[in-house]
């Protein structure tokens, strides 16, 4: 072999074995975690809430409670939780009642940090059994608490629709 052939198989090896070790520096680890970037709505909550209703008897109302919860993942789309909710009623008189409510609520995720859920569930309201049927929006601010908006329709246990509630609160989660 003569020189050349010599040199330019040496260069060509040396090519070869430089090249591979630059294509082993682009391998990934195989075990990296997953960071979800979604807010935990998940666990135990606690928190406040003011709003407005309308029930039979003393007629529009003004509210003020509190909510005590816990949410759990079905999926990573899908929420399931339980509910109280206590109120203050009051009206043009002042303090005329309170109201307890035991709710199931069922969820989706329409962003990484905004849920929206329905709710239904019974207790009583101004000391008359009733139920209540109902939809809310919740959404992160930061990175325990939460605001949200409440829609409820309510009635007496065994009659029709007869009262409604809308509340706004502030969440703080215990997670």
């Amino acid at each position: 072999m003569t020189f050349t052939k010599s040199v330019l198989l040496g260069v060509t090896a040396a090519a070869l074995m430089t090249t591979g070790a630059q294509a082993a520096d682009l391998l990934m680890p195989a075990n990296q975690i997953y960071d979800s970037p979604l807010f935990n709505f998940e666990g135990f909550y606690v928190g406040g809430t003011a709003g407005l209703g309308a029930f039979p008897g003393p007629g529009g109302s003004g509210m003020i409670g509190v909510v005590v919860g816990a949410n759990f993942a079905v999926t990573d789309a899908l929420m399931t939780g339980v509910e109280f909710q206590g109120d203050a009623l009051w009206n043009g008189g002042g303090l005329y009642g309170f109201d307890a409510l035991f709710l199931g609520k069922l969820g989706g995720f329409l962003s990484d940090d905004m849920l929206v859920y329905g709710t239904a569930g019974g207790g009583w309201i101004a000391n008359t059994p009733s139920y209540g049927i109902g939809a809310g929006i919740e959404m992160a601010i930061a990175p325990q608490v939460s605001v949200r908006g409440e829609g409820m329709i309510t009635g007496a246990w065994g009659a029709g629709i007869s009262g409604g509630k809308i509340t706004a609160g502030v969440l703080w989660h215990l997670n």
